[in-house]
């Protein structure tokens, strides 16, 4: 089934891929900075895929969750970054703020524009 993408969408995932693009500094830590992430941490894979999933803004069941790290400085600090594939195979890098609140883009786009950023792999 194929998802045809907005351009409220596109804004979204151009703004995710800048905070990547960024090169601001990451680390695989835990932190008070976000508590939803903090949260996320806790709770089993199955739970971590389906939360993560909800993030996508498309129908999609999800699987392998990955925590690949969180911003400590700069304009995104506090910002926590996921990896979550949804059954069928595609998978999408999703960037959550300290509220909750969420964004994702794909990994084939990430990995190609992600200047050596890609999912599944720790900052």
């Amino acid at each position: 089934m194929k998802i045809a993408t907005s351009r409220p969408v596109l804004t979204v995932l151009g703004a995710v891929l800048c905070y990547v693009l960024a090169g601001l500094t990451m680390a695989a830590a835990q932190s008070a900075d976000n508590t939803y992430n903090d949260e996320m941490l806790k709770l089993s894979p199955e739970q971590q895929a389906a939360k993560l999933a909800v993030h996508l803004g498309l129908w999609c069941i999800g699987t392998h969750p990955f925590f690949m790290g969180m911003t400590k400085e700069g304009p995104a600090k506090g910002y926590a970054y996921w990896s979550v594939e949804c059954a069928g195979g595609q998978s999408y890098m999703v960037q959550i703020a300290p509220d909750g609140r969420g964004a994702a883009v794909d990994c084939k786009t990430l990995k190609a524009n992600g200047e050596g950023r890609q999912c599944y792999k720790a900052f």
